[in-house]
């Protein structure tokens, strides 16, 4: 990826909007839609075939404080205090990222979150997950799509260009060095546009990148498999490319162990996007006694499910293609370590019997339900395998059977259960563009890129956000804060 200026021109005149997001997933509509309410002309690329980036691959959770729910659930909640739990999932980390942007967080994200009610998001909640003192983990209706469908929606009722398969390949500056627009390829050829407030980067991490993990990160992450394999760091080498700042290139949290999805689309996601309906979902999630959930808990199962580390606690075993078994006390980093980062998770039907009741869990949605064992049997015949000989089972996992036999230890080999595929996933990495408070994107003497913003996991600014839902609220708030900031910005040129 390379700069290009004015000078480089084409004999094709390029469209001009007010505003140009590179990324269509939900931080770059949140910032569309946010730049577009405010009068400005905006275009949206997407380099991928349809919108919704990670944000669409998440479950969905989003915490935030001072919510209508918080209210409706008699919770008395402050940001401060937002902030301070925050740091207490991270407290290793503290200093190495700027403490207003943990600051903007705690105070934009319960704001966003009304932003998104009023455009018709439903969420259900607030749950609890410590270190958070009071409960502030909030959960979408019916799913994390609903954000995506939501935003897209609104962004073009309010007119904002969305274009899909448009890769950015340079940032366009004028002769002060102003970032005033971005050359893209799209099917028929290589374009350029040029946006009069500002350009906003919200193209993702860089979990996707397998030359940046390697320069960057640890190894078991380098071999890891990303939850996302478009996020391929293309807004880091852009910004790059005109002087911007990196921040904490080498924070990871992960690898993760998790399931396959499932071959069939969830029960959930053929659900119509109707906020009358998402609403009757909220109030069936936080009333209905637990049996009710079952078929919520089996349609959760279908996404990317991570496995409760109480399996090997328990003596479940895990091995990896090859039959061989690995170390479970470092279960996910000694899978991503062995071919293609999968493996299987053995157990025999004692510990089947175990994993039936709180607190023997398989997996958990956060802060909606556990799933048993008998849930996977019965939501996920896919993933569990039964046999009655180790041969047997071997051959059903395609391992070889004496390897497996030889790793199998103290488990009933008649009895024999097999949960899997699971693979050594990340899911994101904290690596970023140093930003302000605005969501500029700043250089290494911490001055702005003029021109420039960014949102989302690339805009992060090297904030660790380690919880459930902390992804997700930053993703929607800071591109609802750089669409604002952008257009509140002066054109640059006609």
């Amino acid at each position: 990826m390379d700069t290009a200026t004015l000078s480089d021109q084409q004999s094709v005149e390029p469209d001009v909007f007010d505003v140009v997001v590179v990324g269509g997933g939900g931080a770059g509509l949140a910032a569309a839609l946010s730049a577009a309410t405010r009068g400005m002309k905006v275009l949206v690329l997407e380099k991928g075939v349809e919108l919704g980036g990670t944000t669409r691959l998440s479950i969905g959770s989003f915490s935030a404080a001072c919510t209508r729910l918080q209210r409706r659930a008699g919770i008395s909640d402050r940001t401060d205090d937002f902030r301070a739990d925050m740091d207490a999932f991270t407290p290793e980390l503290i200093g190495r990222f700027d403490p207003r942007l943990r600051s903007m967080l705690a105070a934009e994200a319960g704001v966003t979150m009304r932003w998104l009610e009023d455009l018709g998001v439903v969420f259900a909640g607030p749950f609890a997950e410590p270190p958070h003192r009071v409960k502030r983990m909030h959960n979408v209706i019916p799913g994390s799509r609903a954000y995506v469908a939501t935003l897209a929606r609104a962004a073009r009722n309010s007119n904002v260009v969305i274009r899909l398969k448009a890769a950015a390949s340079a940032l366009l500056l004028d002769q002060h060095g102003t970032v005033i627009g971005v050359e893209y390829a799209d099917d028929c050829a290589s374009r350029r546009v040029l946006a009069r407030r500002g350009v906003i980067l919200a193209s993702g991490d860089f979990s996707g990148n397998r030359n940046m993990r390697e320069q960057h990160l640890a190894p078991a992450a380098v071999t890891a498999i990303p939850v996302n394999p478009h996020s391929t760091g293309d807004g880091h080498k852009l910004a790059r490319q005109v002087g911007a700042a990196w921040r904490n290139m080498n924070t990871v949290f992960g690898p993760q162990l998790r399931f396959s999805r499932a071959p069939k689309s969830r029960f959930l996601d053929r659900l119509p996007e109707w906020t009358w309906l998402a609403r009757l979902g909220a109030l069936y999630l936080m009333h209905a006694p637990s049996w009710m959930l079952k078929p919520l808990i089996t349609s959760l199962l279908i996404a990317h499910m991570s496995p409760s580390e109480r399996l090997f606690q328990e003596g479940a075993i895990l091995v990896d293609l090859d039959g061989i078994r690995l170390d479970a006390a470092g279960a996910a980093a000694s899978l991503a370590a062995a071919r293609e980062a999968t493996g299987f998770i053995v157990l025999d039907e004692r510990i089947a019997r175990l994993f039936t009741r709180y607190p023997y869990f398989i997996s958990t949605a956060p802060g909606i339900a556990y799933a048993y064992f008998p849930d996977y049997a019965r939501g996920r015949p896919d993933i569990v395998h039964r046999a009655a000989t180790v041969h047997a089972l071997a051959q059903g996992l395609g391992v070889p059977a004496d390897r497996l036999r030889a790793s199998i230890g103290q488990l009933d080999s008649a009895r024999l259960i097999a949960l899997g595929p699971v693979h050594a996933m990340l899911t994101t990495v904290e690596g970023s563009l140093a930003i302000d408070e605005h969501c500029r994107v700043l250089r290494e003497d911490g001055e702005p890129v003029d021109g420039l913003y960014a949102a989302g996991s690339v805009g992060q600014g090297g904030m660790p956000l380690k919880g459930h839902g902390l992804h997700i609220a930053w993703a929607l708030t800071s591109g609802r804060i750089a669409g604002e900031m952008v257009a509140r910005r002066p054109p640059v040129h006609a």
